[in-house]
């Protein structure tokens, strides 16, 4: 042992020398420096001068330019307290030395575990010797948890969506962490559309001041919170410039696959591996993914099935991440298959790396299982496939809430399974950490579900109990009665530095409770961050959310900001990390001058939260004292303002026109310039600025487009007078009133008796030059007494009346020169007024009102036009002469002239000249008349009709001068129509009329407009033909302000429009009906257009009249029936019609009136719950219903259709009306409809708020497998009620045994007898015999030996029975011990029990004849049909009984015996199969694994087979015969082993069943391996040539496979099999596996089922879209994929698009066949239509009417759907064609069996008939 006074060499005490950093350990630069600054005596070399660092192994050096340590001094602490795991490896060859991993490298020697005393040179040699024997160059890994600093550009890591923006992601990173990821680092495909959409709109972006984060790309559709995501760190920012030390970290990540999946190849792609994917693009049945993986082709491809179920397809786009599962690839090796499904990812029990061909192939988010190698109190540390290290601290490793490293119950060897949450790039490694908490690793979206679990942000508790202490680290603590941990960092205990924390004592020991202040949480680690410290616990605010808008806050100020030397705000602190920003508009109530220099940095103010903004972190204040000290509420939500409440704002833009003030958070509101003052105000801007502070009133509040009008006016002052006197002043009436107010221009005159309020600007204060009227204006005084002023215009909007004092106007008003509408002008008028604008075409003169003409500037004196502005200035009166006048819509145009007054008059003679010529009349009709002029408004003459129209009649008042008369303007009363629909009729051509003119007719708004306004040469005159009208001395034309609510009309339909009908009462003047106000008989509506023909007369009355925007509502109903505008107009009991808006299948909203809409329920349809479809309704459809319940506050109506309610009451009512639980009764049986199908049963709607809950257990006496695939939402069921739990729920049961009283339980295998005869249906169809299930039975069945099926033998049982035909047999045998049943279908076993009163055989289905179409279309059969001779249809039994078969000639029959040796061979093979059954478990889709049953059932024997088998039994070959004794020989005691079938085997090798039965005999003992072995042994022994034999033994194979292999292998043995046999066969075979496939119900999960169904049936369609490319020319491929379509992948519709592809691909000869069987398939499946399928039969009948066979095929279909009236419909059609004597037999035996089975005595008769009545009309008398 060394001496401890031995001395260090020289070299080994030179002070201060220079250190580099290697890794995690501090070495000095030179090899003989590292020692310095050791105390004496502490260094032991093992040779003097060699220096320590001489001996480390070469690593490259992390920061070779200097930088801090990695470790901080809490870690170096507990590294030197734990020197035994800091010890590194070193190797005896290069003498190295083992050195503690410390930065401070003190100690020469080894520190001791236990003492941490340094250890001698002996106890170091031990040391090293033990460490010799571990593996060279591993070392334990060290155990640390994620930090901040360990984080570096090219890590990878795991992360939570913690919050989500428009255009950024904030991630929960492991270990308390948070990342942010911008829009710009999540894929390819968005970066490529931001870019585009940069490209292509820079300028209204700009413009719009808005970016593509915050436009169209919202990252909201791209990601949702709480998912899982891979991210790769780009940059990590500690010091960010300008900011200190103390400023926030902060970690940017990017979410693009190609990063966060660096590293990995091709090779890496491996199941269960999780790799992070983009959508690329969006397909029909999935997604193309891309991978990111550089340098290769490779795509993922998602499948729709697999997507997150949180997330629709809709919601699919193109730049998608998502973490997904490799779970497979497609054989191109190009494609990898994903699966997105949360129940995949986090299964990770099962979906786990097992395989990694490289380290890259480790990353965050893979599950995988991991040997423990360390379990310490700081974490875990193991090994992944026993290479590569990896560790999980405290936090993730779950120990953070038990007390001791011995309650987490792992220990050293042990296996588990983790996740992978982080990956570091290192200098020398590349570090892995995993995560073994239960959220993480089954990717749980949200972890706290319960209350108890959470913790509210920011909030104050004084309960924590302390429950793990980390020493030099923190501890970990839980509230009191609470499920949630969190952590207090060692800097948190207190404000002040706390040394060191201990378990047992101190005051921080485990269970002592403390108060704190919870800071954040961690999504990803499911932990809470809190605060012990009282300054923390005393801080104001923590976050941004717990400051409230409009609360008044203290800060300090920070600084002032500045931009381009202007002042533009002031950020103010709040508390520790909380800044708000006072904008320039909110320092003051007034304007500062040099802000900058009142706010200095540390000034305390008081200000006013304005509004935040949490995902901007943003807070914006206000310190204007009107603001701050309001005593009035400032709006924070527009919702809360009502009409008439008062607030203060500030506003934040002014304009010309009004004003936008902001209050608190986004209320805003408007005000209008109008409403900024009692005074007029022109412009806004000159009397407000941008920041002033205003109190407003609420003017109008519109909630739904979120609009507020706001007035700073006096709300006290009452506005009804002023608007009342406001109303009664016109244009050109003389006022007087008082000067209360003068301006610089105008004058405030408040007019006399009333408060109105008039403005007299200077320019109208007198005539003359500028200085006179200023001279004038001066002298006026506040107070003086404005007298004989007129008034000029009136603006009703802005509540502005416009005065002039001018005298030069006031004569022109007094003489009728001041026009004030446009109906005042004439041609040739002399006016006066002002100048309102000069422009380069001339002056706009203004009149009195704002009417406005134009004197162009050709109208002007030639010597004035050349002066600027034509000599003249606005606002100067001016005189001109009317010289055009225009009439329009908008009331028309005039023109000016400023000419001379000769000029004028000998224009106007010239022109009087040619216009008498122009309008004088040629041959008037009434004879007088001698100039259009001649008619103007109110003038009598006679018309001509020229044509008449449905609304007018054309009439014409002179050669060339046309006009109208409008059907309203005909009739006088409603007596005087004759004819209501077409009211013009009795009027014909040429008849002369007596008329008065009304008008002009406007052709472009169809009114009429006075006579002066005319606008083209040649008007169209609108005259009246009404008697009252030509007659009546005074011309009264009606206007829409003389229409009275409640007023009777006669009107015409003019429109019918889809919910309206439009209806003039006038030319002018037209209204709207509303359908459902036509007419009481709703019976008239269904047509309305035959019915209300346009021009159709109607009785009408006005029901609302809006005169701003010219609506008129009119109702053809009586008073009384149209008082339906509210809710208040409505009562329970009420009968209304009702318009259909919207039909759903369990509800229809239906319109009573334009704001009332009601909806009908499933349970308020019909008396008759079955007869309640709501399909029948349509959109606009008129219904009646009766109001049952109206919720005027929630506007909401119930409405019934029940004919006992909207017809009379006493109609017959099945399902009576339930309103309340009151009226349920026990044990009473009631019909509703199901509202929900739960996992736990479903629950049916009986009544109004009376819902009843069926359980599972309640559903049905049997048991029901797939219950919920048997009910759906509104379907109709009934059930009794069972029991009644007040107030709300009730139960019921469906149950026959509950329903019925005369319920008889199923029938039992003990229940039967030998010779009883029974019902049932054929189960399956074998080669041997046929299954059959008993009716009403417990699933009991039986077999039929075909040997028992007819007297005869029968070779071919496929061609008698299918599945599912309904038979009656004889129970000959039963076996109680072996759950046996023998049936017989002979027909000697009937005729005692099938005779009717006179003894004929009524018995003829199943005993003789063609069964179904598939006998009659043999190809034997089917040719004798079609052909020329007729059908050979005799029944089997030879019986004669029939009345049918006595009219037709009568063939021989011969009865053949079974061979003695084919009985005995059947014998045998009942005992065989008797002797070995496989478990039920082997079960695969109806496969016997004894090997009795046939690879293919569906085949036909050929010709030569039939002919072989009806010989003789003898042909048999010697293999079949040694097969029915295989199994003679095993094990008689029922020991069944191995070696029995090896003896069996050596003396039969090509024995099929027995090898069957070894492979199921390995199967029932779990060696699946052996199973395969005993396939392959199977199919090397069997003879070349045997193919049959073979064919089996691959098709146990595949199904093996299939029940308990993957897809590899699956593939492989596909593969093998079609090179050894047909391949077409060998698909045939596999897709039958997959259609009768039993994999997907291993899981007792129903959604787990329903997934591998789908992916089961997707298997067999892609096989079947294999078949199609590569079999094309096989009919039968094309009608076995529509059969799979229509029954197993319910997709009829894919289906029938088959039909037309297969015509194209097969050939010509069979497309008839082919169609027949597609029509089968539309009666056959559930999910066809019949009635498709009678008109595809249709159309081949119309093509092939002698096709005998597709009438018997179309019979046959019928007649199993049950529809009597269709078949009886269809026989009536055969016999009326030409119909041969052997077809017509057939069909005839076929109608009686019908009419025997469906009908009664008379319809059986009636065939009987008709069947002699054809012999006797064909000339066969002799046969009767």
């Amino acid at each position: 042992m060394a001496s401890p006074k031995r001395k260090l060499a020289p070299e080994a005490v030179r002070p201060k020398q220079k250190r580099r950093k290697v890794g995690p350990e501090l070495t000095t630069d030179k090899a003989d420096k590292n020692v310095a600054a050791r105390p004496k005596g502490s260094s032991k070399q093992a040779k003097s001068g060699i220096s320590l660092s001489a001996h480390l192994p070469a690593e490259p050096e992390l920061f070779p330019r200097g930088g801090a340590s990695l470790l901080t001094p809490v870690e170096r602490k507990q590294i030197q307290a734990q020197a035994s795991q800091d010890i590194l490896f070193d190797s005896n060859e290069q003498n190295t030395k083992t050195f503690s991993e410390s930065d401070d490298s003190n100690n020469d020697g080894i520190r001791s575990p236990e003492t941490g005393k340094v250890q001698g040179k002996n106890k170091r040699r031990k040391v090293r010797h033990l460490q010799s024997r571990e593996q060279p160059g591993k070392t334990k890994p060290r155990i640390e948890s994620l930090k901040f600093k360990n984080i570096h550009e090219g890590s990878i890591l795991l992360g939570k969506i913690a919050n989500l923006t428009g255009g950024a992601i904030e991630l929960a990173l492991p270990n308390g962490l948070t990342g942010h990821v911008s829009v710009a680092a999540v894929s390819q495909q968005v970066t490529a559309r931001l870019e585009l959409i940069l490209s292509q709109g820079n300028e209204s972006i700009d413009e719009q001041e808005s970016s593509p984060d915050d436009g169209e790309v919202d990252l909201k559709e791209y990601f949702h919170k709480g998912q899982h995501l891979r991210c790769y760190t780009t940059s990590t920012e500690r010091d960010l410039e300008g900011k200190s030390r103390t400023s926030k970290k902060q970690i940017d990540l990017s979410l693009e696959p190609k990063l966060c999946n660096s590293g990995m190849d091709a090779s890496c792609l491996v199941l269960n591996n999780t790799i992070q994917a983009s959508i690329a693009s969006v397909e029909d049945h999935g997604m193309v993914m891309d991978l990111g993986i550089q340098n290769t082709e490779l795509k993922g491809f998602l499948p729709k099935a697999e997507i997150d179920e949180e997330l629709q397809e809709k919601d699919l786009k193109p730049g998608m991440v998502m973490l997904c599962l490799i779970t497979g690839q497609i054989s191109n090796q190009r494609t990898v298959k994903l699966s997105a499904s949360s129940g995949k990812l986090g299964n990770f029990e099962r979906n786990f790396l097992t395989t990694a061909p490289t380290v890259n192939a480790l990353l965050p988010g893979t599950a995988v299982e991991i040997l423990l190698s360390d379990v310490t109190e700081s974490g875990l540390a193991g090994q992944i496939m026993g290479m590569l290290d990896v560790s999980c601290d405290v936090v993730h490793s779950g120990m953070r809430d038990l007390s001791s490293q011995e309650e987490c119950g792992m220990k050293t060897g042990m296996k588990i399974r983790g996740r992978l949450i982080f990956k570091l790039l290192l200098s020398d490694r590349n570090k892995l950490g995993f995560s073994l908490l239960s959220h993480i690793l089954k990717y749980e979206k949200s972890r706290m579900a319960d209350h108890n679990e959470r913790l509210s942000l920011s909030d104050v508790h004084s309960d924590f109990l302390i429950t793990r202490v980390e020493p030099g680290l923190g501890i970990y603590t839980k509230r009191r009665n609470s499920k949630a941990t969190a952590f207090v960092h060692l800097s948190r205990l207190a404000n002040g530095i706390v040394d060191s924390i201990a378990q047992t004592h101190g005051p921080y020991r485990i269970g002592s409770v403390h108060q704190g202040r919870v800071l954040s949480y961690n999504a990803l680690d499911n932990l809470y961050t809190v605060s012990f410290q009282e300054s923390i616990i005393n801080q104001a605010f923590i976050r941004i959310e717990d400051v409230s808008i409009g609360q008044k806050v203290k800060g300090t100020v920070e600084r002032v900001i500045t931009r381009e030397g202007e002042v533009t705000g002031v950020l103010v602190s709040l508390s520790d990390g909380i800044v708000g920003l006072i904008p320039r508009i909110h320092m003051s109530d007034a304007p500062l001058l040099h802000p900058e220099k009142r706010f200095r940095s540390g000034l305390n103010v008081v200000a006013k939260v304005l509004s935040t903004d949490v995902l901007k972190h943003q807070i914006r204040l206000t310190i204007k004292k009107s603001l701050v000290n309001a005593d009035t509420k400032i709006w924070n939500d527009i919702a809360d303002i009502k009409p008439g409440a008062t607030s203060p704002g500030t506003l934040v833009k002014v304009e010309p026109h009004g004003a936008v003030v902001h209050f608190l958070g986004d209320t805003k509101g408007y005000l209008p310039v109008s409403e900024m003052s009692e005074a007029y105000i022109k412009d806004a801007t000159q009397h407000f600025r941008e920041g002033q502070a205003v109190t407003v009133t609420a003017l109008a509040v519109d909630l739904e487009e979120k609009r507020l009008t706001l007035t700073c006016k006096d709300p006290n002052l009452a506005n009804e007078s002023r608007e009342q006197a406001l109303q009664s002043l016109v244009p050109r009436s003389f006022v007087s009133g008082k000067v209360f107010e003068k301006t610089e221009d105008d004058l405030l005159v408040r007019l006399d008796d009333s408060d109105v309020i008039a403005r007299l600007e200077m320019d109208f204060i007198c005539d003359g030059s500028r200085r006179k009227r200023e001279s004038t204006w001066n002298k006026i005084r506040v107070g003086q007494k404005m007298q004989d002023v007129f008034v000029l215009d009136i603006l009703s909007k802005r509540n502005l009346v416009k005065l002039c004092n001018r005298a030069s106007l006031k004569d022109a008003a007094k003489n009728d020169q001041l026009p004030c509408k446009f109906e005042d002008l004439r041609d040739g008028m002399d006016v006066k007024g002002f100048i309102s604008n000069i422009t380069e075409a001339g002056i706009f003169v203004t009149f009195a009102g704002g009417l406005t003409g134009l004197l162009s500037r050709g109208q002007l004196p030639p010597e004035i036009r050349s002066l600027p502005d034509y000599g003249m200035y606005r606002n100067e009166t001016i005189s001109a002469n009317v010289c055009r006048i225009e009439a329009n819509t908008t009331g028309g145009r005039f023109w000016l002239t400023n000419r001379s007054i000769q000029d004028s008059k000998m224009q106007k003679s010239q022109a009087k000249l040619v216009e008498d010529e122009i309008n004088s009349l040629k041959e008037p009709v009434d004879g007088v008349s001698r100039s259009v002029k001649d008619f103007v408004t109110g003038y009598q003459t006679k018309a001509r009709v020229v044509s008449v129209k449905d609304t007018q009649l054309n009439v014409i008042l002179a050669k060339d001068v046309q006009g109208r008369i409008d059907i309203s303007e005909v009739f006088d009363s409603w007596r005087a129509i004759k004819d209501k629909k077409r009211p013009l009729r009795s009027f014909q051509a040429k008849q002369v009329l007596s008329v008065r003119i009304l008008g002009l007719h406007d052709t472009r708004n169809h009114r009429f407009l006075p006579v002066t306004h005319r606008s083209t040469k040649n008007p169209v005159f609108e005259v009246s033909a009404k008697p009252s009208c030509v007659t009546q001395a005074d011309l009264e034309i009606l206007t829409l302000e003389k229409v009275a609510v409640g007023s009777a009309w006669i009107g015409f339909v003019n429109k019918v429009a889809e919910d309206c009908v439009w209806v003039n009462i006038t030319p002018n003047i037209r209204g709207r009906v509303k359908i459902i106000d036509l007419t009481e008989d709703l019976s008239m509506l269904k047509d309305i257009a035959a019915n209300f023909p346009i021009g159709s007369a109607l009785r009408i009355h006005v029901r609302a009249v809006d005169l701003e925007k010219g609506h008129l509502d009119l109702s053809a109903k009586g008073l009384e029936s149209s008082g339906t505008e509210s809710y208040k107009d409505l009562s329970v009991g009420m009968v209304l019609p009702g318009r259909v808006t919207r039909v759903n299948e369990g509800k229809v909203l239906v319109q009573l009136s334009e704001n009332i809409v009601g909806a009908v329920e499933l349970i308020d349809a019909a008396d008759d719950f079955a007869k309640a479809n709501f399909t029948t309704l349509q959109k606009n459809d008129i219904v009646r219903v009766c109001v049952l319940d109206v919720d005027v506050s929630n506007k909401k109506i119930s409405l019934s259709t029940r004919p006992s309610k909207v017809l009379s009451s006493s109609l017959p009512v099945k399902d009576f009306e339930i309103m309340s639980i009151e009226q349920v009764k026990l044990n009473g049986i009631y019909r509703g409809f199901v509202t929900n199908v739960a996992d736990n049963g479903i629950f049916v709607v009986l009544g109004h708020n009376v819902t009843a809950f069926v359980r599972v257990t309640n559903l049905s006496d049997a048991y029901l497998k797939d219950w919920k695939d048997n009910y759906q939402r509104d379907q109709l069921i009934q059930g009794r009620v069972i029991a009644i739990d007040l107030p709300s729920r009730v139960q019921m049961s469906l149950k026959e045994s509950v329903l019925k009283a005369d319920y008889q339980p199923p029938l039992t295998l003990d229940e039967l007898n030998v010779g009883q005869i029974v019902t049932g249906k054929v189960a399956k169809v074998e080669d041997f015999g046929v299954f059959i299930v008993v009716d009403n039975s417990a699933n009991v069945r039986g077999l039929c030996h075909r040997s028992e099926i007819a007297e005869r033998p029968v070779h071919n049982v496929q061609r008698l029975y299918t599945e599912g035909d309904v038979v009656k047999a004889k129970v000959l045998k039963i076996e109680p011990s072996r759950r046996r049943v023998n049936f017989g279908l002979k027909a000697s076993y009937f005729k005692d029990s099938l005779t009717n009163e006179n003894g004929q055989d009524l018995n003829m289905a199943g005993v003789g004849g063609y069964q179904n179409e598939d006998q009659f279309l043999d190809e034997s059969s089917a040719g004798e049909l079609s052909g020329s001779e007729s059908p050979s249809a005799e029944s089997s039994d030879g019986s004669t009984g029939s009345p049918i078969s006595g009219l037709f000639s009568q063939d021989e029959r011969a009865a053949d015996e079974f061979s003695e040796n084919e009985q005995a061979a059947i014998a045998m093979e009942d005992s065989a199969v008797d002797q070995y059954q496989p478990n039920d478990s082997l079960d695969a889709g109806g496969f016997d694994w004894t090997g009795f049953s046939t690879a293919k059932p569906e085949r036909s024997p050929s010709a030569s087979e039939e002919e072989n088998m009806s010989v003789s039994g003898k042909k048999r070959t010697r293999s079949d015969d040694f097969q029915a004794n295989k199994t003679t020989s095993l094990d008689v005691h029922n020991e069944i082993s191995a070696d029995n079938f090896e003896i069996q085997l050596l003396r039969k090798p090509a024995s099929v069943p027995l090898w069957l039965q070894y492979m199921a005999f390995q199967l029932e003992l779990g060696e699946v391996d052996m199973s395969r072995q005993v396939a392959q042994r199977a199919l090397d022994s069997i003879d070349i040539g045997r193919d049959q034999e073979k064919l089996k033994i691959w098709e146990a194979l595949l199904r093996l496979e299939n029940a308990h292999g993957d897809d590899d292998n699956m593939q492989d043995v596909f593969t093998r099999a079609c090179q050894h046999n047909d391949p077409q066969e060998i698909h045939n075979c596999l897709v039958s596996i997959y259609i009768q496939s039993d994999k997907y119900k291993v899981s007792p999960l129903p959604s787990i089922s329903s997934i591998l169904k789908i992916i089961v049936l997707q298997k067999a369609d892609e096989l079947f879209q294999e078949m199609l490319k590569k079999f094309s020319q096989n009919p039968q491929v094309w009608t076995n994929y529509a059969a799979f379509l229509f029954d197993s992948a319910a997709s009829p519709g894919k289906a029938r698009q088959l039909l037309p592809r297969a015509m194209q691909a097969l050939p010509e000869r069979t497309n008839i066949d082919l169609t027949r069987q597609f029509a089968q398939l539309e009666f056959r499946s559930p999910h066809g239509l019949p009635e498709r399928g009678r008109t595809i039969f249709e159309g081949l009948l119309s093509s092939f009417p002698k096709r005998v066979d597709l009438w018997n095929v179309l019979l046959d279909q019928e007649i199993r759907l049950g529809d009597k009236e269709h078949v009886r419909a269809l026989f009536e059609r055969i016999f009326q064609g030409n119909v041969k004597s052997k077809q017509a037999k057939f069909f005839f035996k076929k109608w009686l069996a019908f009419e025997e089975q469906s009908g009664d005595e008379r319809s059986v008769e009636a065939v009987k008939k008709k069947a002699a009545e054809f012999v006797r009309h064909a000339g066969r008398d002799d046969q009767l």
